[in-house]
């Protein structure tokens, strides 16, 4: 009876919290990886994962993304949507040398781009994917022509990339200090950036769980009609994903332009929307809407920024194959998704049967 006892509560653990075991299982893999090169596994090597722009700034549009998908949607365009915002986010700084202008015009470009994807999904009822494919094209497109042009006429500047100035006098406290710096904590050092992330992990679990609105998201995701009729804005809600989601860009894209310093919009960002995706479905999030916990989503962005490293420390294998096992991980994890209730349902039909 006990062994049965702690079958069912290791069962319970791994469906819930899944998302755990496999960060570690994916961490040991690294420190195996990185032992086989005659190094040794140290705090610095998971500060690096920390610190990594995949796991703050992707792990912080990765939040907006998986209250989308919660909701039964998709959301293609948050790579360009960073590019465009992170574009404006830098002019703005460079005009006025003002963090806080920076950061308005972070969250109102952002904001903006998402509010857009929101109105043509929640009100004109188009489908998420086809609205989030063409803005995806549209906001890149508007960064290489409008922001570029503001931006030449401004500094004369026709470089391919829009960069922090660095005579500005916030320079280097915003890109030196915060962008790469970091905090000391009893011996071990934490980038800052990172805390930004944590602090945006927190408050939107904080949203999902304690929050009227939060509890409509998963409502929405389980059953649109059924959440309807009980009464939710089911409009309301699904533009509101998309705003939250731009907003969180707007964050990313601070991020971004204090740790990067510049951003190429024919080049950066690409992906970007594969790699939150990615992160959420190693948080457990249900691709089917309606299930998953943002908890999830910080070790989902962990654990896809440690299998980058893991590829990057095997010397024989080439960086041009990086996207191959990162596409093969997403659809396993998928598989694992999609397959495991099914054979989970199979064998306790087999049972019932055997009893029967």
């Amino acid at each position: 009876m006990d062994g049965k006892k702690i079958k069912n509560t290791v069962g319970r653990m791994w469906s819930h919290y899944s998302f755990i075991f496999v960060m570690f299982i994916i961490m040991i893999v690294y420190a195996i990886a990185i032992s086989a090169n005659g190094n040794t596994f140290k705090w610095s090597h998971i500060a690096a994962i920390l610190g990594s722009q995949n796991t703050c700034i992707v792990g912080t549009m990765a939040l907006g993304m998986a209250l989308v998908i919660i909701t039964g949607q998709i959301d293609l365009s948050i790579g360009s949507s960073l590019v465009l915002t992170t574009s404006a986010t830098i002019v703005a700084f460079n005009m006025t040398d003002s963090i806080l202008v920076m950061i308005l015009v972070a969250l109102l470009v952002g904001g903006a781009c998402g509010l857009i994807n929101g109105l043509l999904v929640g009100l004109a009822k188009m489908p998420p994917f086809i609205v989030t494919l063409g803005t995806m094209l549209i906001y890149r497109s508007l960064t290489l022509s409008v922001v570029r042009t503001i931006d030449s006429s401004i500094s004369g500047s026709n470089s391919s990339q829009f960069a922090m100035l660095r005579t500005n006098s916030k320079y280097n406290f915003l890109r030196m200090q915060f962008g790469t710096g970091k905090l000391a904590i009893g011996g071990f050092s934490v980038p800052y950036i990172t805390f930004v992330f944590l602090l945006m992990v927190i408050l939107f679990i904080v949203i999902s769980k304690k929050t009227k609105f939060g509890k409509s998201v998963y409502a929405v995701g389980s059953n649109e009609k059924s959440a309807h009729l009980s009464g939710i804005n089911t409009t309301f809600v699904k533009i509101a994903v998309f705003v939250i989601t731009g907003l969180l860009v707007g964050v990313a894209s601070i991020l971004q332009a204090c740790k990067i310093g510049n951003i190429t919009p024919a080049s950066s960002g690409q992906s970007y929307e594969m790699y939150a995706i990615a992160a959420v479905v190693l948080g457990g999030v249900s691709m089917s809407g309606g299930r998953g916990r943002l908890l999830g989503v910080l070790f989902g962005a962990l654990s896809y920024t440690t299998i980058n490293f893991i590829i990057v420390s095997i010397p024989s294998l080439s960086v041009d194959i990086q996207d191959t096992f990162q596409g093969l991980v997403l659809i396993v994890v998928i598989l694992i998704q999609t397959a495991g209730p099914v054979i989970k349902e199979s064998i306790k039909t087999a049972k019932r049967r055997r009893l029967a």
